[in-house]
């Protein structure tokens, strides 16, 4: 009533036209703030159960959200602390929210409410808030980033690919890089080699792989090293100029010969290729076989051959 004297005499003093009807206009924005709030509870709508009885919510996909921008923070706040009432009713495990990089300012008003930042990337920030009251037992993200290398090894002349990396020149190395979301052991091998030296190259198998802790440049996260054993399939080097220094190839055994100048991983895995050379492949290899997923897809299982009797 107070609010509506005040419009009344602002529209008889004429201080502002939209006060021409203060009842009308009083009524209006009453109607849209209610849609708005009452609306806002939609998370409760959008948000998509997992096994683990989790709730996922894809902020982005609040189409209220979008529709009032300018009560948006309000919207999202009463939502956000509406469903989580609700969902600690029906005994939920946790809650994961997805925003948009668009609606990153609704980010601290989550945290406001026990969310916590769990991980960035592609455009989005995920949060999470454990409801149990035991110890939260969400998983982190990316505990290991995964380097792949190959060794391009030339049976006939017994050589192997090397190259020289242009910022850091102090020791040779096998060509490498990291592997792509979704992409496969054996294909990052030959991409980067061929990205690194222009050769086209064979899988042949897994020879051994490393975990490092504390490696630096990533962001935390520890480090699984593959070496791939490659066949060349041309040998002519093509350098990439912003990556390289040089690229050559090496009689294995001058590696052995000279191990000061090398890595202990380089000079490992050369004294390993020799027993290859040697003694037969099937004695070093680690071979690679796809089986069916309980997930209707497939996957890749690493293991020595065996021979079944």
């Amino acid at each position: 009533m107070l609010f509506h004297s005040i419009l009344r005499t602002a529209a008889s003093r004429r201080l502002c036209p939209i006060f021409k009807n203060p009842t009308e206009w009083c009524n209006n924005y009453a109607s849209s703030r209610h849609v708005c709030m009452s609306d806002a509870a939609s998370l409760l709508n959008i948000g998509k159960e997992d096994r683990f009885n989790c709730i996922h919510v894809n902020v982005g996909d609040d189409r209220h959200l979008k529709s009032c921008k300018s009560e948006g923070s309000a919207a999202f706040t009463h939502s956000l602390s509406e469903s989580l009432s609700q969902w600690r009713l029906e005994s939920r495990t946790a809650v994961w929210l997805k925003f948009p990089k668009e609606q990153c300012h609704l980010i601290p008003l989550a945290a406001k409410q026990g969310f916590e930042l769990h991980h960035a990337k592609d455009g989005h920030v995920v949060m999470s808030r454990w409801l149990r009251q035991d110890a939260s037992r969400l998983p982190r993200y990316a505990t290991h980033q995964v380097g792949v290398a190959g060794f391009v090894l030339n049976e006939e002349t017994e050589e192997v690919l090397m190259i020289q990396d242009k910022h850091r020149l102090v020791r040779w190395k096998f060509p490498g890089g990291l592997s792509n979301p979704g992409e496969d052991i054996q294909d990052t091998a030959i991409r980067e080699v061929n990205e690194e030296t222009g050769l086209q190259t064979e899988f042949k198998s897994i020879l051994s792989f490393r975990q490092q802790h504390n490696h630096p440049g990533a962001f935390g996260c520890s480090d699984i090293y593959v070496v791939c054993r490659l066949a060349p399939l041309t040998y002519d080097i093509q350098i990439c100029p912003t990556e390289l220094e040089d690229a050559r190839w090496m009689k294995v055994a001058d590696i052995l010969a000279s191990e000061e100048d090398h890595s202990p991983l380089t000079v490992r895995m050369s004294n390993l290729v020799m027993c290859g050379l040697r003694d037969g492949f099937d004695r070093i290899d680690i071979a690679i076989d796809e089986l069916p997923s309980v997930y209707n897809t497939t996957y890749k299982l690493f293991h020595r051959p065996y021979i079944v009797k």
